[in-house]
């Protein structure tokens, strides 16, 4: 562009920024409002300051139209800054006006249109409800009426999108040409010497006229590419704000949406998240009746698949299929659709379990934004298969485009898409399967914190119709009607495809931010499926299915993807940690209105609900003078260091339970806590422990094999400076190894437990102000080697991590996901390799060589790091925004590692995980139950490699439900011999639909499983 052109453009936008100015003709400020604060009602006016963090207030007043704007366009403006723009720290407000709710305002939508019934209205009440936001600071609001001038807005809106259009295309010479000569020549009319004067209004006709002949109506002009635009604003259910505010914002953003919708036919908006949309049922049902008429009328999408918008990585495989089984069944009951589209604009990488969970649950299509933000690489797709681990396939694509949205500089901008000539083409420019589509997908609005769509974005659809020079032509729509012609697109074309996880190269910190609440909810998923079992077995007619919903339900919104990754300010968890408590005693009590009755026998019942046998340890009060016996046999047991009776069941079926009763006995002697030497014999291992109480030589008995590589140690303790460039709670940077501090000043080193069941080494270290405590458990009927911790934190932005060196000679790591598992390079020859610093995995990952391999084991860490020779856990991050007492306090934990022979597979590292992971539930039983109960094994399966993992009631049948899966990566044919009588079996896909009859021979069905595959059988019990 050269400087004459330059200067042209410029004239022209400021000829624009007069009509700007000149669309309000008159205002008319609010007087005699009230402020109501509290207790305390006082006087405002328009422009005072008030107004504390996280508060709600409430102006009120009433206002007359003047006679002679009735018949005019009348707004009210209503804003506290003319410059902010994070709906996080600013008011976010709802008008009413007659006791009507009229729309949500805040820095984005500054402006109510007044309908035009209301004109006439001798007098209106005017209400304002406000949230202040999260900053502590005062503001004004100022409020005023106005009067618009109609011609002049539709003027500014021809020259606004055909100026932003011209500067997009700067240095495409043919173009600019278009535009400097069209709105040159437009210009030219234009006349501001007696605004609002007959003159005025007819330069504005002609100008109008030129711009919509010689641009906007130019068939000539009309492009080959299309943007289909659809409203969206993404409202994280929580996050900088509480799942109460989270609520109200959907309330604002949709009262906006719908009153958008008035003013403007062609606007088309989607909204996800069944749990927001059941939230708005039941606090606002008004608002929602009108949803659903917009959604009947085609107006308005429901779509997204999950209950909410999931962490993909954290939440466990079950809990996966519930969020898309509760969401999907929501959008078929409420709004009689079948969601497609499984709509993740914001999460932080994707489990490559995922596509074989959609293809399951008939959810073709997947969308997402948040991978173009990765930090080395970049994804060479944005239209493409992806194949999971099973082989599955899902179409797939990235909204993506470049943006200036709310930085000074361009950037890649997602799911809060602006609409503007420069975002529609940059969505296109962007776009990297040119030659296979041409048409994209861009979600407009603003979001996180809600808003929506502005007005002034949708003037600027309408002017995008046909395209302008350079610029794709926009339409409106819905993602799921895309996905259906994109498909229908990419028939007989050679698509690309990507293969396993979408590792997202950013957040990395979120595997392991606000521990608790990952450790809660790990508990919470293994107790709700554990209670479905328990109930199938014992208790089929007085299953609890209600609860059970409500209970899943409330476990799936807190695995929202700024929730369970710890994202989320305090108040956030100050909630979840109450809601967990909650689950947990619901659970207790739902076992014990089971299980007891008003005559409690003196016996435990303990269930086992692995579909596997196992050797069960738990923990009961017992008298010391008596023994525990289960079958009239007399159990091993030894008191642990809490003052408990540890018993070891042996060999305790699959899906079966026990009854231990306590009888008189020899007294279990509590052993006195000794000072430990450096080296110690257990049942499977020669242990060498240096000054630092750190493990400096493990010798395996069996094989001979010294596990720690020459000069290490295992169990090395190391804090890091994690002060990340960015998004404190989010990421660990790729340099946090850079400055490190051994955690070794040992205050203590015991042997407090040598029993019949384990030796237990416990070990106290300080590091600063936080306190550590060990208990090494060496199990003489497992090999696997547990390090039970209790930590007592009080550090920030430091990240602790647990090392262990190993003499294993492998290139690769296995990792546990849901469903299945993936194998990593653990080299850095490739930028791809090297981004993978930091990785996630479900409950193990593995490292092996030819005949011998270790694995490590947690029962609720997620974060882990790996190379040659090294596997590592993370145990603590300690951010401080967006909450600054993160992760401070206790923290208990187990992780392990289990050296074995041969692979994985042989060692049976999938079992030792969920023994872990899985515990038996322990109750006092009652008499009636001892009467009428059978405690036999539910159910077995003949083969290894095929886990049994979920037994329930069907979610809309009197039928019961079995979901397997296996894990080895190999065709499987496989029994399952069931204690009940079977009537029918039935394949089903995840949603519990019918696909096709099973043989059942005498209670015994036979499943078939391509490798990694998840089966869903339904049976019907006679």
């Amino acid at each position: 562009m050269d400087v004459i052109e330059m200067l042209v453009r410029e004239s022209i936008q400021r000829m624009n920024q007069e009509l700007k100015k000149n669309m309000i003709k008159k205002t008319h400020p609010l007087t005699q409002l009230k402020l109501v604060d509290g207790d305390l009602t006082r006087d405002y006016q328009s422009g005072d300051y008030f107004g504390k963090k996280n508060q709600y207030y409430t102006i009120y007043g009433e206002m007359t139209i003047p006679e002679e704007w009735q018949t005019s366009l009348v707004s009210l403006g209503i804003y506290s800054s003319e410059t902010e723009w994070d709906n996080a720290t600013n008011p976010q407000i709802t008008l009413y006006l007659n006791d009507q709710l009229i729309q949500g305002l805040d820095v984005n939508h500054r402006e109510v249109i007044l309908p035009q019934e209301l004109l006439a209205e001798p007098l209106l009440t005017v209400r304002l409800e406000i949230f202040s936001g999260r900053e502590e600071k005062q503001f004004p609001l100022f409020i005023q009426l106005q009067e618009l001038d109609q011609q002049t807005r539709e003027s500014y809106f021809d020259f606004y999108v055909a100026l932003e259009s011209w500067r997009s295309i700067i240095g495409d010479s043919h173009s600019e040409l278009i535009y400097q000569q069209v709105l040159q020549e437009a210009s030219r009319f234009l006349d501001f010497r007696q605004p609002y004067s007959d003159a005025y209004y007819n330069g504005l006709s002609a100008a109008s006229t030129r711009l919509q002949e010689d641009l906007y109506d130019r068939v000539d002009f009309q492009a080959t590419a299309t943007v289909l635009a659809v409203g969206h604003t993404h409202i994280d259910i929580a996050w900088l704000w509480t799942v109460a505010q989270a609520i109200e914002k959907g309330q604002r953003s949709f009262s906006t949406v719908l009153k958008l919708m008035e003013e403007y036919p062609d606007y088309t908006f989607i909204q996800s998240q069944p749990q927001m949309y059941q939230f708005i049922k039941e606090h606002y049902p008004e608002l929602y009746q009108q949803i659903k008429q917009k959604i009947a009328e085609g107006r308005w999408e429901a779509e997204g698949a999950m209950w909410v918008e999931a962490d993909c990585n954290l939440t466990s495989g079950e809990s996966l299929v519930r969020q898309i089984v509760h969401g999907k069944q929501f959008i078929k009951e409420e709004f009689g659709t079948d969601s497609q589209v499984l709509w993740l604009p914001d999460v932080f990488g994707y489990s490559a379990a995922l596509p074989q969970i959609l293809k399951k649950t008939n959810t073709p299509y997947f969308m997402t934004t948040k991978l173009s933000w990765n930090q080395f690489n970049q994804i060479p797709y944005d239209t493409f298969y992806w194949q999971g681990i099973d082989g599955s396939e899902i179409l797939t694509h990235f909204i993506t485009t470049v943006s200036e949205g709310y930085s000074p500089t361009p950037y890649y901008t997602t799911y809060n898409g602006l609409l503007d000539p420069y975002s529609v083409k940059g969505s296109w420019d962007r776009y990297q399967q040119k030659d296979l589509n041409d048409e994209v997908l861009l979600a407009y609005g603003y979001g996180d914190g809600g808003g929506g769509p502005t007005r002034e974005m949708l003037e600027v659809a309408k002017r995008l119709k046909n395209g302008l020079p350079g610029i794709p032509k926009v339409t409106s729509g819905f993602p799921s009607a895309y996905f259906q012609r994109l498909d229908e697109t990419l028939k007989e074309k050679k698509v690309p495809r990507w293969r396993g996880e979408l590792y997202f190269e950013y957040h990395r910190g979120t595997y392991t931010s606000m521990a608790k609440n990952k450790k809660f909810n790990r508990e919470t998923e293994t107790l709700l499926q554990s209670l479905e079992k328990l109930f199938v077995q014992f208790g089929r007619e007085r299953y609890p299915q209600g609860q059970l919903t409500k209970m899943w339900q409330l476990t799936l919104l807190n695995q929202f993807h700024d929730t369970l990754p710890g994202s989320s300010i305090k108040e956030v968890y100050d909630q979840t940690d109450l809601e967990y408590q909650e689950t947990r005693r619901l659970g207790r009590t739902l076992v014990t209105e089971l299980l007891t009755d008003d005559q409690p026998q003196d016996q435990w019942f303990v269930y086992n609900p692995l579909a596997k046998q196992r050797d069960l340890l738990v923990e009961l009060s017992v008298e010391s003078d008596q023994s525990l016996v289960a079958d009239g046999q007399l159990l091993r047991q030894q008191l642990t260091t809490s003052g408990k009776r540890l018993v070891l069941i042996p060999e305790v079926p699959s899906l079966s339970g026990c009854l231990l009763k306590p009888e008189k006995g020899q007294p279990v002697v509590p052993l006195t806590a000794r000072e430990v030497g450096k080296q110690i014999e257990t049942a499977h291992y020669f242990v060498t422990f240096d000054e630092q109480a750190e493990i400096s030589s493990l010798i395996d008995k069996a094989t001979h094999r010294e596990i720690v590589p020459e000069g290490q140690r295992l169990n090395q303790l190391v804090a890091y400076e994690d002060l990340p460039l960015n998004f404190d709670a989010w990421d660990i940077d790729i340099f946090y190894q850079e400055k490190q501090w051994a955690v070794q000043d040992v205050q203590s080193v015991q042997l407090v437990e040598d029993g019949p069941i384990r030796q237990t080494i416990r070990i106290k270290r300080v590091f600063e102000a936080s306190t550590i405590k060990q208990f090494i458990h060496f199990y003489h009927h497992s090999r696997r080697i547990d390090f039970e911790t209790d930590v007592d934190w009080h550090q920030q932005h430091i990240l602790l991590k647990a090392q262990f060196p190993i003499a294993i000679n492998t290139l690769k790591a296995t990792f546990d996901i849901q469903f299945g598992n993936v194998e990593r390079a653990i080299h850095t020859n490739t930028s791809w390799d090297m981004a993978r610093f930091e990785v996630c995995g479900q409950k193990w990952l593995d490292m092996s060589e030819g005949n011998y391999g270790v694995s490590m084991l947690t029962d609720c860490k997620y974060g882990f790091n790996v190379a040659y020779q090294q596997m590592g856990v993370t145990l603590i991050k300690s951010a401080t925004d967006p909450n600054p007492e993160a992760d401070q306090g206790n923290h208990q934990f187990i992780y392990a590692i289990l050296p074995h022979e041969g692979s994985w597979q042989e060692a049976e590292t999938v079992e030792e995980a969920l023994d872990l992971n899985t515990p038996a539930l322990v109750s006092p039983i009652g008499k009636r139950f001892l009467k009428e109960e059978q405690l036999v094994s539910f159910a077995t399966v003949n083969q290894k490699n095929i886990l049994l993992d979920t037994v329930k009631k069907a979610e809309l049948e009197e039928t019961l439900i079995l979901r397997l899966y296996e894990f080895h990566n190999k065709r499987t044919r496989a029994q399952v011999k069931l204690n009940l009588q079977v009537e029918r079996a039935v394949l089903c896909d995840l949603l519990e639909n019918e696909l096709e009859e099973l043989a059942v021979v005498d209670n015994e069905v036979i499943i078939p499983f391509l490798p990694f595959e998840i089966q869903t059988i339904k049976l019907y019990i006679k």
